[in-house]
């Protein structure tokens, strides 16, 4: 590891650097542009046009002689009706738009009723009848017939998880990741308005030391890189009606079709970053005694005279980057299975595969908002480390006064 020599001396003050006010202001705007989208989330969650709510369920008359002794054609009517009650709800289900009644003969043996009190949680209550169902009515069982259709699950009629999974994927993957990712970056410039940017208190000494080799750098960028097109493209597939679909639906159609593709494209080299990356910095990264106290006192982040000490990474670079091996480990396996369907799993495994992978994908996606704003606006000095390898002197004697310590002690103190 090398030390140059660039313009500046040692012990500067921050009057050298780029005015700090621009980002208190800049934090403030976007503080206030994202405490907006927040309402705007709470209230899509809250007002429940976009949840999954049943309203209407199965209902059953007394229970008729017409059940026992059907004739053979009456068995033929039984049996069409049953199989258009297993069909898609949007289409022959019971619903507010369109009311169903089942009947063999005169006699109506099941219609429509409406639910005392609907409830997102209820995703058992568009099948279910009441305690006085008809025989034939079956309930919310997982209900299998005959198929020559070429694809897995073709002949899965009725299937209760797949109301959970709806709930799941609609109410809990999507709105709460939308709320975790708008709060969360809302947190972040907050932040950056009140705190302002974390300078380097002692000011640019004008000496560089090498913090990442050519590797490192090559592959965070190409890891950082290839899971912001991961999340760009996972945004566009699961908030694409959303954000997209006012622009039209051709421009969802073409956006949607690139986002598939390009989704299953930026995979192999996010897998293969993480594989490098959890190589090259498991030995550092390992947690220790040393951690516990740059948390409590909050990494320094607060206060310009603290300065926790650390080595080559201290403990919020060990919890991002457990963040990323052991996430990205859980978006990488799930990914697989999603890209090759049915190979080891059934139709349920599929569903909860699923919602792992998106529920893990946008807490990745909040947590890396924290990444990338320490790395870019949040702190002086920081992004050079992983664009051009060399930091300032004073920054890495602030951050990480024992890796710099081990350093001149191999090396010998900068001249």
């Amino acid at each position: 590891m090398t030390m140059t020599h660039a313009s500046g001396t040692e012990g500067s003050s921050r009057s050298d650097t780029p005015s700090f006010a621009g980002y208190r202001i800049a934090g403030a705007i976007v503080a206030l542009i994202l405490a907006l989208l927040l309402v705007v989330q709470i209230f899509e969650i809250f007002d429940g046009d976009a949840r999954t709510v049943p309203e209407v369920r199965w209902g059953t008359p007394p229970i008729s002689e017409v059940q026992t002794g059907l004739s053979g054609v009456r068995t033929q009517e039984l049996i069409r009706e049953r199989t258009t009650l297993q069909a898609p709800r949007g289409e022959f289900g019971p619903s507010p738009e369109n009311p169903r009644t089942f009947q063999v003969g005169p006699e109506v043996q099941l219609g429509t009723e409406e639910i005392d009190t609907p409830s997102a949680l209820q995703t058992q209550a568009w099948s279910t009848p009441s305690e006085d169902a008809v025989a034939m009515a079956r309930g919310s069982n997982h209900v299998e017939g005959i198929s020559t259709l070429p694809y897995v699950g073709a002949e899965v009629f009725e299937r209760p998880f797949a109301r959970d999974w709806r709930l799941g994927m609609a109410d809990i993957a999507t709105h709460l990741g939308a709320l975790a990712i708008l709060g969360f970056a809302f947190l972040l410039a907050a932040f950056l308005a009140i705190r302002g940017r974390v300078p380097i208190s002692s000011g640019k000494s004008g000496r560089k030391i090498k913090r990442f080799g050519f590797l490192e750098r090559f592959t965070h960028w190409m890891t950082s890189g290839s899971f912001v097109m991961l999340a760009l493209t996972g945004i566009v597939i699961a908030y694409g009606d959303t954000l997209i679909l006012p622009f039209g639906s051709y421009v969802l159609g073409q956006t949607g079709w690139l986002a598939t593709w390009g989704h299953m494209m930026f995979f192999p080299p996010f897998a293969l970053g993480v594989l490098v990356m959890f190589v090259m910095w498991i030995r550092d990264t390992l947690p220790s005694k040393l951690d516990l106290k740059w948390l409590k006192q909050g990494g320094g982040l607060f206060s310009d005279e603290v300065h926790p000490s650390a080595r080559r990474f201290n403990a919020g670079q060990k919890l991002i980057f457990w963040t990323v091996v052991l996430g990205g480990g859980v978006l990488i396996l799930s990914g697989i299975n999603l890209m090759f369907p049915f190979f080891w799993l059934s139709i349920n495994g599929m569903g909860w595969v699923m919602l792992v992978h998106a529920i893990t994908a946008v807490l990745m996606i909040a947590v890396m908002l924290g990444h990338i704003y320490i790395g870019s606006v949040g702190m002086q000095g920081s992004f050079w480390a992983m664009w051009t390898g060399d930091v300032d002197r004073n920054l890495a004697a602030e951050h990480h006064d024992l890796w710099l310590k081990e350093i001149d002690a191999k090396r010998g103190p900068a001249e």
